[in-house]
């Protein structure tokens, strides 16, 4: 059952963002490890406007709150969440062709799908990002890397919601570390709304194989986690239509 003193927050919500608002939602499905109670409030965001928007509010109310991703990286307890939580699904993504070619992606694309796109456009850059769980903002957020690779070497600026407003912070403004970034690191209060990255043309099938040669070697890494089955048979029929 909800608690009381989130009632009044649910009615705020479903006048300003009507049947994307629900409420006591298990989260169960939402999470990787498939395990969770309900949220109190669920208000899922299907871009980055939407996020922003919806965020402004939780903000002026003083909303308990808490972002979800891909929950990849999250184990949520049998007893739920309290507050609100806000499931990002802003998928919205734009490629820039060219000699220097880009990306531009909102925070819920699922990162190792990014990388499968890129790569069947003859896009080189993300291949190390083939089995890396979880989505762009979370991504961005904790300096996400594999195989040599990480966040920082693609990012070139991570748009952000402030108190203040929305703002690009540029790969040097982020920060990063390994894993961390002055988001994570609590320096700047700040949620990711979008991001734009690096890319590098290469032929197809090339990436193709550097995906798919990623994956590989994590196998024997997760033999209990099966989530990049689907990408690697998405790759090998790739493969043989190149």
């Amino acid at each position: 059952m909800m608690m009381t003193t989130t009632a009044p927050f649910i009615d705020v919500l479903r006048l300003h963002f009507g049947d994307a608002v629900q409420e006591n939602i298990s989260l169960a499905p939402y999470t990787s490890a498939r395990i969770g109670g309900p949220a109190d409030i669920l208000v899922t965001v299907k871009s980055a406007d939407e996020f922003a928007a919806v965020m402004k509010v939780i903000w002026d109310y003083g909303m308990p709150y808490y972002i979800l991703g891909g929950g990849s990286n999250v184990l949520v307890s049998d007893k739920g969440v309290r507050g609100v939580v806000v499931l990002d699904r802003a998928k919205e993504v734009q490629f820039e062709n060219g000699d220097q070619p880009t990306v531009k992606c909102e925070a819920g694309v699922i990162f190792s799908n990014l990388a499968n796109r890129c790569a069947s456009k003859g896009l080189a850059g993300l291949e190390w990002a083939a089995t890396v769980p979880g989505t762009v903002g979370g991504a961005v957020y904790g300096n996400a890397g594999a195989f040599d690779g990480d966040m920082s070497h693609n990012l070139i600026w991570a748009e952000v919601l402030t108190l203040n407003g929305r703002v690009k912070l540029s790969v040097e403004q982020m920060k990063y570390g390994y894993r961390t970034s002055v988001l994570k690191r609590g320096e700047i209060n700040a949620i990711v709304l979008s991001a734009m990255l690096r890319l590098k043309i290469q032929q197809k099938r090339k990436c193709l194989l550097k995906l798919m040669n990623s994956a590989n070697a994590e196998r024997p890494r997760s033999r209990l986690v099966r989530a990049w089955v689907p990408c690697s048979k998405t790759l090998q029929a790739i493969m043989r239509a190149v």
